[in-house]
């Protein structure tokens, strides 16, 4: 326990009071005298009795009434951590935030950041220092919780081998992001810290070109705390002439449109673009003229077949860093598309004549559909070639048991519950042999969707509000599914009868996806809606084998990868190749330009290339002002301003904090509460005690 005024404590003196009092000594009164004493022996008044205290209780209570009121008086309080914290941190703390995105690659810049950062290290000898590093995202090098854990002398020379290993990358610079990210992790520190202290004791060191690409306006959606300051070490390159190239669009013959950014403080307004091929240097380049500050936007020549271009390249500028786009033509996929179905050339009335127009053939994809009649020969393709297979009609043994196998081995079957015959297929297909798990429904006019799970792949393209409206689709007739429980299944839509309407069955690795109506006009409405091709189109997408990776990425974007990917490997230029992990989904190594290859052991995956090319805002590296940051809420500090001057003293802060403890606290009204309860008591026990003595005097 503590005490915000423990002066008063000297009145602990007066609980002396009370025993003084007790043991005065009482002189006799009222002396009477008789008639004749002159034959008695003088003596003085025996007065042993009242120098022992005959009340103990009573002395108790009156020395603990006092001590309790001195007690409150001096306003005593309890003590917590906020207070030892208070008066623990009150050293300076660094952060040292280096800027590693591509455009510090320009000259001399990264030299300059590793003299700045060794300076801000010596000065700061006495301090804690904290390294982070950023470029689009941030990297902790020396993460704040580890600043204290060394010497001052063991920090500076750890800390200086730290920035020798260090290099700007290709990624491009999001500072709004760092910073906003750096001032919650201070925040988070200081969360022990009611005065604030620790926050206004912190530096956040910057070092950047701050170049305007840097991606601040972040900031304005950040509340920057008033605590924390940052000094801003802006870098600047004496030849500041630079343009770079931005990929807006690739046709399927190879030609490509590209906008040419020119910085703002570009002196170099001439440029040349050309495609450039793996074995020869470019060719036949083409002029432009640019101003500083500006951009144009143009359409390349058509590549050359014979010798494709691997890139486009830009000459002209003072910095290279950003003057290669690097080009991969997206190839056309090949799929294949069996459908168990009766062929109807031209007639409407067969399921095939729909499904077959539902999966056109595009720039992306090849589609090649294959229409499998009753009296068809059988299919000769190996199964892990077919995307999609397609059942509306009663199958053979024979062409079940494929369809099996497929489904086993992760294929994808549409099946269509179209009649009553096709009921004995979907039961062998799930093994089932019970009676009336099919059967014919009566529909009463028409019946509607509804129930509709618009979180499965199959319905996410009808979430909006204005695609999600099913009402006018209509079923003339379905047949009622009554799958046993024993079955896992989903069910994705029901009619408005509640029986279900379309169902997913996980069988193996693959789905089977029932429909429990026909699409011909004779059964539904289906066929003829907008929501047709569609849904058939994203059930084809059901299947993990398709692989449908984009081919042009930014550098530090994430590459999706198809789930069938089966130890793959992907070689990435001047690194050796990086070995994936069998399932893995997510490629985010994309750390630099150029072109990248992945290649599966799985024989019927094909290779799939992709390139990788720098942000174009990285080659705006006209130098920001200053003022962009404090008008976003930054607090920056002076070169030769240091927090300490900006902040009050710990031990005035640690006062402030004691006064609002103890007005929080209030001990000092209970304690006088208790000192009445003890003078109340005091006098209760006087007045019995006297009431005793002068009844037995009258006795």
């Amino acid at each position: 326990m503590s005490f915000l005024t423990p002066l008063y404590l000297v009145g602990i003196i007066a609980v002396g009071l009370p025993i003084l009092l007790h043991l005065v000594r009482h002189q006799p009164k009222n002396v009477l005298f008789f008639s004749s004493l002159r034959f008695l022996e003088h003596k003085p008044p025996q007065t042993n009795r009242k120098n022992k205290i005959e009340h103990w209780l009573l002395l108790m209570l009156r020395a603990i009434a006092v001590m309790l009121l001195v007690t409150a008086f001096a306003r005593p309080f309890f003590k917590n951590t906020d207070i030892e914290l208070t008066a623990a941190d009150t050293k300076h703390q660094t952060i040292l935030l280096i800027d590693t995105s591509s455009s510090m690659q320009r000259g001399t810049l990264w030299k300059e950041a590793l003299q700045t950062a060794d300076e801000i290290i010596k000065q700061a000898d006495e301090n804690q220092i904290a390294i982070y590093t950023f470029d689009s995202q941030l990297t902790s090098v020396k993460p704040i919780k580890d600043s204290k854990q060394d010497t001052p002398q063991q920090t500076q020379q750890t800390d200086r081998e730290r920035l020798t290993k260090l290099t700007p990358g290709w990624n491009a610079t999001n500072l709004g992001f760092a910073l906003s990210e750096i001032a919650a992790r201070l925040q988070q520190q200081a969360i022990s810290d009611p005065t604030g202290t620790l926050l206004q004791n912190s530096t956040i060191e910057l070092i950047t070109d701050f170049q305007a690409g840097s991606q601040i306006n972040s900031l304005s959606e950040f509340s920057w705390p008033a605590e924390v300051q940052v000094r801003l070490h802006q870098l600047k390159e004496k030849q500041t002439s630079n343009a770079g190239l931005q990929l807006l669009a690739l046709d399927e013959q190879g030609q490509a449109t590209v906008r040419i950014v020119n910085a703002g403080d570009s002196k170099q307004e001439q440029f040349q673009v050309a495609y450039q091929t793996a074995l020869s240097e470019s060719e036949q380049p083409q002029k432009i003229y640019i101003p500083a500050g500006q951009s144009r936007v143009i359409r390349m020549p058509a590549i050359d077949e014979q010798q494709p271009a691997t890139r486009i390249v830009l000459k002209g500028d003072k910095h290279d860093f950003d003057n290669n786009l690097y080009l991969q033509p997206r190839e056309q996929a090949n799929i294949t598309i069996v459908h168990y179905g009766t062929p109807a050339a031209g007639s409407t009335e067969s399921p095939d004549y729909f499904a077959k127009r539902a999966f056109p053939t595009t720039p992306q994809r090849k589609i090649e559909f294959l229409t499998v009649g009753p009296d068809s020969p059988q299919v000769l393709l190996s199964v892990a070639k077919i995307q999609l297979m397609i059942v509306s009609r009663e199958l053979s043994a024979e062409e079940t048991n494929l369809v099996k196998n497929y489904l086993e081995q992760g294929g994808v079957v549409l099946f269509s519950l179209n009649q009553q015959q096709t009921s004995d297929t979907f039961q062998l297909l799930i093994s089932r042999s019970e009676q009336n798990l099919v059967s014919e429904a009566d529909v009463n006019g028409y019946a509607l969707l509804t129930n509709i799970k618009f979180e499965h792949p199959l319905f996410q393209m009808f979430q909006a509000p204005e695609y999600s409206d099913f009402t006018n689709l209509k079923f003339w007739k379905y047949q009622r599914l009554s799958l046993p429980e024993d079955v896992p299944h989903q069910v994705l839509a029901r009619f408005d009868h509640e029986s279900p309407a379309i169902v997913n069955v996980p069988l193996g690795q693959g789905h089977l996806i029932v429909m429990t109506f026909g699409w011909t006009p004779e059964a539904s409405q289906f066929a003829l809606s907008t929501k047709f091709v569609p849904m058939m189109n994203a059930i084809l997408a059901l299947n993990a084998n398709m692989i449908d990776t984009p081919s042009q990425f930014i550098v530090g974007e994430t590459v999706k990868l198809p789930e069938s990917l089966k130890a793959a490997k992907v070689s990435v230029p001047k690194v050796s190749s990086i070995q994936l992990a069998v399932g893995q989904q997510n490629f985010e190594q994309t750390v630099q330009p150029g072109l990248y290859q992945i290649t599966s052991q799985d024989e019927t995956t094909p290779v799939q290339k992709f390139v990788v090319n720098l942000d174009i805002e990285e080659s705006k590296t006209a130098p920001l002002a200053i003022e962009k940051l404090e008008a976003l809420g930054v607090k920056l500090l002076n070169h030769n301003e240091t927090t300490a001057a900006n902040s009050a003293p710990a031990d005035l802060k640690r006062q402030a904090l004691i006064r609002e403890m103890e007005q929080k606290q209030k001990i000092w009204r209970w304690l006088i509460i208790v000192a009445l309860a003890m003078l109340g008591l005091e006098t209760l026990l006087a007045k019995w005690i006297a009431g005793k003595n002068s009844a037995t005097r009258k006795a």
